[in-house]
């Protein structure tokens, strides 16, 4: 296998806990030639020092000490940083598999690649596998228009329609890319205080231009969720940036040459996040009525019924359909039951 040196981008924020074992996940990959930037974004706990003791150990390790700005710009000031060939990140609550680096590495090297896929998995802070996503596309290798006209709207959702899914994510973290790629585009993130699911937005700039995508079907990273974290408050600003994120997609995607291929999946996508709001609304704290009222409210805006009448979801799973129709006939209490009962699942 051709050497080359991979810069593995770790922004560090309030991870104390699990700082140690994202990093020794990196460090112990079974390929070595690695440049691993920690990018230090004003963390108040213990992560600074951390950090430092980590770069004492690894002369490997680079840590970049910044004021908060938030994953976005931590992101960016590791790009900007970087000196390998080819790029990768890694959340620092997040942990990886020991041939992970290698195995993309062989795989973007061998089909001389701009970016290279992988699945993950969803687990708990005490490692328990919640739900595990291998890739599952019918070819491996994806290049020149098949790009845009088939792996993009997979990337983005299951196909609403049909439901096939290829178990593929926009997010960075599932990714390794070329530094050649990235520098050539002047490719960077935007602000997740700007935009919601940067990840997803800033993605898609990339993946439209690029030349050539290899998929292992292998898990290599690992998702690392938190289920109390949906008890906290709902802010009611969670909806009005998710519409935010649903009108800049459709811009962007209009912008990209490529709207009537991707609409299906913006919309899903724009819908699972909407859900999700849905879901942190009900198991806030406080009253049904506040509960009952910010939900209504969310059900009945314009956009959200634009999306249910303007689209088929018959490859959904049965209870996203129920949901969706109960949706579109403005049954409030009834979805209110149904994400209730979701809630408890979970």
């Amino acid at each position: 296998m051709t050497s080359g040196k991979v810069s593995v981008i770790i922004p560090v924020y309030n991870v104390e806990k699990h700082l140690d074992r994202c990093i020794k996940s990196v460090v112990n990959q079974t390929y070595t030639d690695l440049e691993i930037i920690l990018v230090e974004d004003g963390s108040p706990d213990k992560c600074p020092e951390k950090c430092d003791g980590w770069a004492k150990r690894d002369n490997r390790i680079k840590v970049i000490h910044k004021e908060n700005e938030g994953l976005g710009f931590a992101r960016n000031t590791g790009i900007d940083n970087s000196t390998g060939e080819y790029i990768c990140f890694v959340d620092s609550d997040d942990y990886i598999e020991a041939t992970a680096v290698e195995e993309c590495f062989s795989a973007i090297m061998r089909e001389n690649a701009d970016v290279v896929f992988f699945g993950n998995d969803k687990v708990t802070l005490d490692g328990k596998i919640i739900e595990r996503r291998i890739p599952t596309p019918p070819k491996l290798v994806f290049s020149g228009e098949e790009i845009v006209e088939q792996l993009l709207p997979m990337v983005f959702s299951q196909n609403i329609k049909t439901g096939e899914n290829w178990n593929l994510s926009l997010s960075a973290c599932f990714m390794m890319f070329s530094s050649k790629t990235i520098k050539e585009l002047n490719w960077r993130f935007v602000s997740e205080r700007e935009i919601i699911s940067e990840d997803f937005y800033s993605v898609l700039k990339l993946l439209r231009y690029i030349n050539k995508a290899v998929i292992i079907d292998k898990v290599f990273y690992h998702y690392t969720t938190n289920p109390e974290s949906l008890t906290q408050a709902y802010r009611k600003d969670r909806y009005e940036r998710i519409l935010h994120f649903y009108r800049k997609m459709q811009e962007l995607s209009i912008d990209l040459g490529c709207s009537e291929i991707l609409d299906d999946g913006i919309t899903s996508t724009f819908l699972g996040l909407t859900i999700g709001a849905l879901k942190q609304i009900i198991a806030s704290s406080g009253d049904f009525k506040p509960r009952y009222s910010n939900l209504k409210a969310v059900i009945m805006d314009s956009t959200f019924q634009n999306a249910l009448h303007s689209h088929s979801f018959s490859g959904e799973v049965l209870q996203k359909r129920l949901l969706y129709f109960l949706g579109k006939k403005k049954m409030v209490l009834l979805c209110y039951l149904i994400v209730f009962l979701r809630n408890l699942k979970d």
